[in-house]
């Protein structure tokens, strides 16, 4: 009996130890953006709690300290937010403000004060139901995002697996899976069923050992996850077989005719010039370079032209073609973030996803042929000129 006990206490000191390993490590590293690596710093500290709590019973006697108690059996009001953070975060959607996210926890603050007062909000059916709401309503929400930018969701998933933000959907999966389980322990609790506190304590080591795992993924994207299919090459720059082709508007050669027609002119230089400020505006807008779906009819939208417009505004005026034009556009972006010192904590891999590049070797082929430089030897010249 003594060693089984002196064996969970190693467990769970164990557990808590890697937590606090993990945690350090989300705050201190440079590598990757720093809300995502906060995000994951959240979720691992809040995990710490169950061994820690499970080990100072053990080692006390039985006895737990009150606060800690209490905020073990809140921490599903957790889940549904920090799941919607990270998908948001590795999605590149806008970051809520810090009044929006604080509001987002506020379930969370006010489960935590009543359980201090005495509140034992488990025996409370209006209580067990209302959680059930906002964790439905959370998970329905994440799920319609997932939808709306399946295309993205692709892009990561396909072309960016080695980037810190294809971690983040993985920590959302734990975040789902941390979800499920509760609301299933509750289940039980509601139906008189108990469950085993050894199940309970065991599935929370279980679920903060993986997300350990995935936020050290996510600090030093281990290629070794990163497998390259058959044939393909360490240059691969050719474009998928769903990007988007523009229109073609070239000179089409005439059956009859001994020579191949003119094209048809219909923007005046005036006309191109204000149509090519619009376009300016919405790429600071709508930042087209980055919709992994962008198209030339999808973006000859956004203008209000036509496609046969834009593309001519594309060739004739601005010397350039669509997609030449959109990787300009990642280049451009790509080059002010590895030369910016606010985002000297992105890798290269996370500046590639962020400014659009179908994947890191495209990154690298187009960022070497305009600059002689790969992105890594760019940045490294640049922090030696400051």
């Amino acid at each position: 009996m003594i060693d089984s006990i002196e064996t969970q206490k190693a467990w769970f000191l164990f557990s808590f130890s890697l937590g606090c390993w993990t945690l350090l490590t989300l705050l201190l590293s440079r590598r990757g953006e720093r809300r995502g690596r906060l995000t994951m710093a959240a979720f691992v500290a809040l995990l710490m709690l169950p061994p820690l709590h499970a080990w100072l019973s053990l080692a006390r006697g039985g006895a737990s300290l009150p606060w800690l108690e209490a905020l073990r059996y809140q921490l599903t009001w957790a889940w549904g937010p920090l799941m919607l953070i990270s998908l948001r975060q590795a999605l590149l959607l806008a970051p809520a403000s810090a009044r929006r996210t604080a509001l987002h926890f506020l379930p969370l603050a006010l489960s935590f004060t009543g359980a201090l007062g005495g509140a034992g909000w488990l025996g409370e059916p209006g209580l067990v139901w209302l959680l059930l709401v906002q964790v439905l309503s959370y998970c329905g929400y994440c799920l319609w995002l997932l939808r709306r930018h399946k295309s993205k969701l692709q892009h990561l998933l396909h072309d960016h697996r080695n980037s810190s933000y294809f971690w983040l959907l993985y920590l959302a999966l734990g975040l789902f899976a941390a979800t499920c389980f509760d609301l299933l322990i509750y289940a039980l609790i509601g139906l008189g069923r108990l469950p085993p506190e050894a199940l309970i304590q065991g599935s929370a080591m279980v679920l903060a050992l993986y997300v350990n795992l995935i936020a050290l993924f996510a600090v030093y994207q281990p290629e070794i996850f990163i497998r390259q299919t058959e044939g393909q090459t360490e240059e691969r720059l050719a474009r998928p077989p769903s990007e988007p082709t523009e229109t073609n508007t070239e000179p089409q050669a005439s059956p009859d005719a001994g020579m191949p027609a003119v094209r048809a002119v219909e923007l005046s230089a005036t006309v191109a010039r204000e149509l090519s400020a619009q376009l300016q505006q919405i790429v600071l807008l709508h930042k087209p370079h980055q919709d992994e779906a962008m198209s030339l009819a999808k973006l000859a939208a956004l203008l209000g032209v036509s496609s046969h417009q834009l593309s001519e505004l594309l060739n004739l005026h601005l010397g350039s073609s669509f997609y030449d034009y959109l990787n300009e556009l990642r280049y451009q972006e790509a080059l002010q973030m590895l030369g910016s010192q606010d985002q000297v904590t992105l890798t290269v891999a996370d500046i590639a996803y962020r400014a659009g590049f179908n994947n890191r070797n495209s990154f690298y082929k187009v960022f070497k042929d305009k600059t002689g430089l790969a992105p890594a030897e760019y940045r490294k010249s640049r922090r030696k000129q400051a």
